[in-house]
């Protein structure tokens, strides 16, 4: 459990630590102010006043909503200014922190949390939040995204520790799953182009091909033109009717033999293919190869067929997180 702890922990330095360009100092504090696991100050500050970080975190194997509730004893809760308390899921399967993450000032923890009297009539202040990000509450407006973390931070520092969370505009922000969203994709790109799925009748676009994907409050939508030469085309996936990722492409026109062993290519290798991925597939004297670099949140990446060493056919791609 210990192990564990300082993943999570030298994970959230990471997160820190990204975007802020070596502005922060972060280091574990020698003494234990408020139990907290990180003190965090803006580097060449020495006369300013830190920040001090509490990590709690829940394990979570499963993707099922999962309520995450954590108590801390009234009568020994320092509630200051330049302490702040941090929530985290962790996935221990995927070894990493969520997509958003709760960064409470403990001041405002004691205002707002739940107040739970005990059967030794000691009371406990409770922090109560479901994994489920669109079940508003109390809690809500603490929410930030984790890869914004070390930005939250130094503007925190900046105002002195009165950091405003009104400011992260919190509302109206759709929550995206990056592991959901991935998942979703895989699916909808197995059950259209590379399943050979019939394009529906009268597509938004005059002489497009388009092919629809539905599954929970997630939409796909892929649009192309064929030509003598090329086709090129777009995926946008919507969340909930709002668009929140895409991908754009064009590739070489090729025949028919060869447009099948690219389909077949690709619905082998849906999990890995076109997300900024490395890959390959082989089947007599055909060679798929998908060279891509970055993640889903944002990647591009050169697709190649070969056909007895030579290459046949070039696709271009990039695309992510709208």
């Amino acid at each position: 459990m210990n192990n564990t702890k300082e993943e999570i922990r030298d994970k959230v330095i990471d997160y820190i630590n990204s975007g802020v360009a070596g502005r922060l100092v972060i280091y574990k504090p020698e003494k234990n102010i408020y139990e907290a696991d990180l003190s965090v100050e803006r580097r060449a500050n020495y006369k300013e006043k830190g920040l001090f970080i509490q990590i709690n975190s829940l394990i979570v194997p499963s993707k099922d909503e999962t309520i995450f509730i954590k108590d801390f004893l009234q009568e020994s809760f320092n509630a200051e200014k330049n302490f702040y308390l941090l929530f985290v899921y962790f996935d221990k399967e995927r070894q990493k922190i969520d997509d958003y993450t709760w960064l409470i000032p403990s001041l405002d923890f004691v205002d707002i949390a739940d107040v739970i009297k005990m059967d030794d009539d000691k009371k406990t202040l409770r922090f109560e939040s479901s994994s489920d990000l669109k079940k508003k509450n109390k809690y809500s407006r603490f929410i930030i995204k984790t890869e914004e973390l070390g930005k939250t931070v130094l503007k925190a520092l900046e105002k002195g520790g009165k950091f405003d969370f009104k400011d992260i505009d919190f509302e109206g922000k759709n929550i995206i799953n990056l592991a959901n969203l991935k998942e979703f994709v895989v699916d909808a790109r197995k059950n259209t182009y590379a399943a050979d799925s019939t394009p529906v009748d009268n597509p938004r676009l005059l002489a497009s091909k388009q092919l629809e994907f539905q599954k929970g409050n997630y939409f796909y939508r892929d649009i192309y033109f064929l030509g003598e030469k090329k086709f090129i085309g777009q995926e946008i996936v919507y969340q909930d009717g709002k668009p929140i990722w895409g991908m754009n492409y064009i590739g070489d026109a090729i025949g028919k033999l060869e447009t099948n062993f690219l389909k077949e290519s690709l619905f082998r290798l849906t999990e890995k293919c076109r997300f900024g991925g490395v890959c390959e597939y082989e089947k007599r004297e055909y060679k798929y190869e998908d060279q891509g670099q970055g993640t889903v949140e944002e990647f591009s990446g050169r697709e190649l067929i070969s056909l007895e060493g030579k290459n046949i056919f070039k696709l271009t791609y990039q695309g992510g997180i709208i």
